[in-house]
């Protein structure tokens, strides 16, 4: 499947990515790191320095796992990685010939390692801001290439999302709930019509809905989540205030107990009354 892709510069909230990130052989958890890196490049963040803890945090692994995985990326001439005190600087390496050769060209980019390549793709800068596990995170950018630029949405199989980022069928299955349960995703059922008039369920028709979009939604949750705390913690501590104020016991703030049959109710019984 193709889709719409960036024949521009990239904008300013976004950076661009080879198509071929996907055909690179790498497992799940090294491309997302990879990914990662690449997104840090872009961006110039202090100088281009990193730590084990930073990405961990991003891409929603360990820290040990994201030092096997740089430790693999390095090995395998994906990246050099340099030492710099308490943290690392990455270089990115060409990866031209680590990909197949592909057809059908519309235009030719150049990238971040100097390699010049049929098309890129722009990816939000917060897809790594929003707190998704790995696996969900790495599903969600494969969307977000598959997507297209002008209504976002896409339809791959779940056969098609698996090879590309290394996951089974289930797997893959797994993570769209969970990105449709975050609200960053719909999914929709489809009918294929085939040549016997025969109707069958085709894929699912995804669309992925504006990052930017869903913050402001999150933000308006969060502030109103906010509202309501303060709301009950003031009531909370008014109810607490009355409980605690120590009891009177002399009778003089009391009121007065009074009685049935007493001048002060208003009536009597009509034989106390001498009636």
């Amino acid at each position: 499947m193709r889709r719409t892709r960036m024949v521009g510069p990239p904008q300013a909230d976004t950076f661009p990515l080879p198509r071929e990130v996907f055909e690179l052989g790498l497992g799940q958890g090294a491309l997302l790191v990879y990914l990662y890196l690449v997104y840090h490049k872009r961006l110039k963040h202090s100088a281009n320095e990193l730590s084990c803890a930073a990405v961990s945090r991003a891409v929603g692994l360990c820290e040990k796992t994201v030092r096997k995985h740089l430790r693999s990326l390095s090995g395998k001439g994906f990246v050099r990685l340099m030492d710099c005190g308490n943290g690392f600087s990455c270089e990115l390496c060409p990866i031209w010939d680590k990909v197949r050769e592909h057809k059908g060209a519309v235009m030719k980019q150049r990238w971040l390692t100097g390699e010049v390549f049929s098309a890129m793709f722009p990816l939000p800068n917060e897809v790594f801001q929003i707190g998704l596990k790995a696996g969900d995170l790495l599903v969600y950018i494969y969307l977000q290439y598959q997507k297209d630029m002008r209504n976002g949405q896409c339809y791959p199989s779940y056969a098609a999302i698996g090879k590309a980022v290394g996951m089974s069928r289930k797997t893959v299955q797994k993570h769209i709930s969970a990105l449709v349960d975050r609200d960053l995703i719909q999914a929709e059922n489809t009918t294929v019509r085939r040549r016997n008039g025969r109707a069958y369920n085709g894929n699912l028709l995804y669309t992925v809905k504006p990052i930017k979009q869903v913050l402001k939604e999150r933000e308006k949750e969060l502030l109103a989540e906010l509202k309501l705390a303060e709301a009950q913690r003031k009531w909370a501590e008014k109810v607490g205030a009355v409980s605690s104020a120590p009891a009177d016991t002399s009778g003089k703030n009391c009121p007065a107990v009074i009685k049935k049959g007493t001048p002060e109710t208003g009536f009597f019984p009509a034989q106390q009354a001498g009636v």
